[in-house]
């Protein structure tokens, strides 16, 4: 459908799509799974092949006029360390001295990645504390109205941040995921994707939830739970008349509809695990810095020097690192065509 013309004295904002890529995820997705990915010279150059190869396929699909990538910091994460200790315990965390990749290779080839997206124009931001997936739902919920946001991640955590102009490309699932489909891949409405969190917690990031409980025990006991936002006050309205329903009827009281009322966890947090969980998994409510928020407020509205970015040094990087031979004579010659795009696209300022 055209767009109609303007009216004498008003202005029709031009759409803006943006892309918030999840830069430690994208990256470990290419260096884990890319394992057998070398080049010439037998250095291992799965991590930069597939990061950018994948970024390549998501321009390529949509118009995107500006990219972020968000990684992670030395620190990322302690914003919540100070809440909660064992939180990412069982990743080996080190919030006293930092966390560094042991494997000289990663750490190399995310220096090299950070290298090539530098000379395409994607604007990068990583911060000492503040995790990526806090930059990315910072900016979702700052958006403009006339921006349209595609998140590209691993990361089901983000999925409480679908909205009408909001969708996420999951890495694993290769598949883009919105309002209309979210009831294919999760069983809870998409509103509800924080409060689930929170009640059974997140063993990939060591919090622990509502003893006894998991995923499937809560959307039987609440069915209502994958047709319309709740939230936990009713759940627990819900589960006090559930266990007064038994014992009327004279069947067993369910442990776990106790633990639910009364608040009962393994974890540290005692009788405040709902409103430290929340705290960890929302991220409705982003932990950021006000160094932070300057930090991502300036690479948004700011415009990207160009001085030393040319895409003549990617093919310079790509010969180097062996990227060219793995691509392939036939392909070589178009690959950095969505590039160039994405390049002409971040010179028009909305």
């Amino acid at each position: 459908m055209n767009k109609r013309p303007p009216r004498n004295g008003e202005k029709i904002e031009k759409i803006q799509n943006t892309l918030l890529v999840d830069g430690n995820a994208l990256f470990k997705t290419g260096f884990f799974g890319a394992k057998n990915q070398y080049n010439s010279k037998g250095q291992h150059i799965g991590g930069i092949y597939q990061f950018i190869t994948v970024l390549r396929m998501l321009l390529s699909e949509d118009l995107y006029h500006r990219v972020y990538v968000f990684w992670d910091g030395n620190f990322s994460g302690k914003l919540r360390y100070d809440i909660y200790e064992p939180y990412k315990s069982g990743r080996g965390k080190d919030y006293i001295n930092g966390t560094q990749p042991i494997d000289e290779a990663e750490l190399k080839q995310r220096k090299l990645v950070w290298e090539y997206l530098n000379d395409i124009y994607v604007r990068q931001l990583k911060d000492e504390v503040i995790e990526g997936d806090d930059f990315i739902a910072y900016y979702c919920l700052t958006k403009k109205e006339n921006e349209n946001i595609t998140i590209c991640t691993n990361d089901r955590d983000m999925a409480q941040l679908i909205q009408d102009k909001i969708k996420i490309y999951f890495l694993d699932l290769k598949k883009y995921v919105d309002y209309s489909n979210f009831s294919s891949y999760f069983c809870y409405h998409s509103e509800n994707a924080a409060l689930v969190k929170t009640m059974i917690g997140d063993s990939s990031d060591s919090i622990k939830g509502i003893k006894g409980l998991g995923e499937t025990t809560l959307v039987n006991l609440f069915p209502e739970i994958a047709e319309r936002k709740v939230s936990i006050n009713e759940i627990i309205e819900h589960a006090k008349k559930q266990q007064e329903e038994r014992i009327n009827t004279k069947k067993k009281p369910l442990k776990v509809l106790d633990n639910i009322i009364n608040g009962v966890t393994d974890g540290v947090q005692g009788n405040k695990i709902y409103e430290i969980n929340d705290r960890l998994v929302n991220l409705k409510k982003p932990m950021m810095t006000e160094k932070g928020i300057e930090a991502l407020e300036s690479l948004k509205e700011g415009t990207l020097d160009s001085s030393g970015r040319d895409l003549k040094n990617v093919l310079i990087y790509m010969h180097r690192d062996g990227l060219d031979q793995t691509i392939g004579e036939s392909r070589y010659p178009d690959y950095l065509i969505p590039f160039k795009k994405l390049i002409e696209r971040e010179k028009i300022i909305f």
